[in-house]
């Protein structure tokens, strides 16, 4: 192709009129476009189109000016006509815009590319020989849903234009009239489409991460309408005991022991929704197989309008945590407990508190011995029951100096701790007394 202009400005103009020298001899273009389209590393190719009467020549010119991500991503269009008269109308209007065109001239070429290349939005006419629009367009939808399709329809056409609506078209633009109107109808109408699309496609992508996110949480998550479950992730399900769909649709009066838990609890969320749009609650919840569940409620109301309609509710477990603190406060009312000494040593077997109670004992009745001295022989197979075990309360005696006393343990498998309290055995009633409490 020797002889071919090579002297394009890069803006994608129309070279209409310019003399070039082609496979068939001087001649001049009836039309000439200016194609550009990415490649690997910093290079881009001209596709340079001409057409002169009714030959066309493609050439491949490569050039290194500007790198692709220095340049907006055109818009590819896929122009389908059974006309090439009015194929190339388009093309030409839509390239002169900024869009990248291709064309097929029926529904089963269009198929064809389709299924090969990727194009940002469909223009079609309706009135092709074999497949009509309609009949293109059903078969776009149902592989490529998020794509969109624009069909030319003719005047008069309503049940058409209703048809083509009803499966899934975009938009639709009847021929007619002033043709320079008509395309600028077109490249707006294939703009709004485009970027609808990459708003939806936007808006899908944040809502499969932010499935993700709750499907993933350790929390219970649930979404709760008219105080019936609607949604909830697997963490919560299990917290309960149900499947999801056990509990999907769900009233949540199910999960109240009684009518007093549940009009309490209701009464609380309700008037701090209404002031704040969000609540926080600890409340009891009845798992599937009748036991209790201590936890700690938070919501935030999804309408601000109707705020005790909707709402997100995420749900902590606190039996383990507050086991705990009773466990502990339990300890505390002990006076014989507070006055006794109080070691606690960590999952590595290292002392991280000791009271002044221990270091009175070690010095009036020990030996020369330290604080270890406190410690069962078997610490570490206690220790070793931490992961499994929170408020676990273990028994063992031990001796300081010539005075038999008996520890008592208790494990903490959130602070990953063994308290370990010990008191004279010789005070043999307030030790019996404590025992059968505590393990009653």
């Amino acid at each position: 192709m020797s002889g071919i202009r090579t002297e394009f400005r890069q803006d994608g103009g129309d070279y209409a009129g310019q003399p070039v020298r082609g496979a068939d001899g001087d001649c001049r273009c009836k039309r000439v476009v200016v194609r550009w389209m990415e490649e690997e590393g910093l290079h881009k190719t001209i596709s340079i189109v001409f057409i002169y009467y009714k030959v066309e020549v493609i050439y491949h010119h490569m050039t290194t000016d500007t790198p692709p991500a220095e340049r907006k991503r055109a818009i590819h269009v896929l122009v389908v006509d059974d006309e090439p008269f009015l194929v190339d109308i388009a093309q030409r209007f839509l390239e002169r815009n900024n869009f990248c065109t291709d064309s097929a001239y029926s529904a089963d070429e269009a198929l064809q590319k389709i299924n090969q290349y990727s194009y940002d939005a469909i223009v079609s006419d309706y009135q092709m020989p074999g497949k009509d629009g309609i009949a293109l367009l059903k078969q776009v939808r149902a592989s490529y849903p998020m794509t969109p399709f624009i069909l030319f329809t003719g005047r008069s056409r309503e049940e058409i234009v209703i048809q083509a609506l009803n499966e899934g078209a975009d938009f639709y633009i009847q021929k007619g009239g002033d043709t320079t109107a008509q395309f600028v109808e077109l490249s707006h109408k294939i703009h709004r489409a485009v970027e609808r699309r990459n708003a939806a496609a936007a808006i899908e992508e944040r809502n499969e991460v932010l499935g993700a996110i709750l499907a993933a949480s350790p929390f219970g998550i649930a979404l709760v309408k008219n105080r019936t479950m609607q949604w909830l992730n697997e963490s919560l399900a299990t917290m309960l005991g149900y499947t999801t769909e056990e509990l999907i649709g769900m009233p949540v009066r199910n999960l109240y022991k009684t009518d007093e838990d549940y009009l309490d609890a209701g009464d609380q969320i309700s008037s701090e929704l209404k002031v704040n749009g969000q609540s926080r609650i600890r409340a009891r919840l009845l798992r599937k197989n009748g036991s209790l569940m201590d936890c700690e409620v938070q919501m935030a109301s999804l309408n601000t309008k109707k705020p005790l309609y909707s709402r997100m509710v995420t749900i902590t477990d606190i039996t383990k945590r507050l086991a705990i603190t009773r466990e502990l406060e339990h300890l505390s009312k002990m006076p014989h407990l507070e006055l006794n000494p109080v070691i606690e040593v960590n999952d590595r077997e290292e002392i991280t508190y000791f009271n002044d109670a221990a270091i009175d004992v070690l010095i009036r009745h020990g030996k020369g011995e330290g604080l270890e001295a406190f410690i069962p022989q078997d610490l570490s197979g206690i220790l070793a029951m931490i992961p499994k075990s929170d408020a676990q309360c273990i028994y063992r005696t031990i001796q300081i100096g010539s005075v038999p006393m008996i520890v008592h343990i208790t494990l903490s498998g959130t602070y990953k701790v063994a308290r370990i309290s010990a008191f004279d055995i010789n005070d043999a009633k307030r030790v019996d007394d404590f025992v059968s409490k505590a393990t009653s």
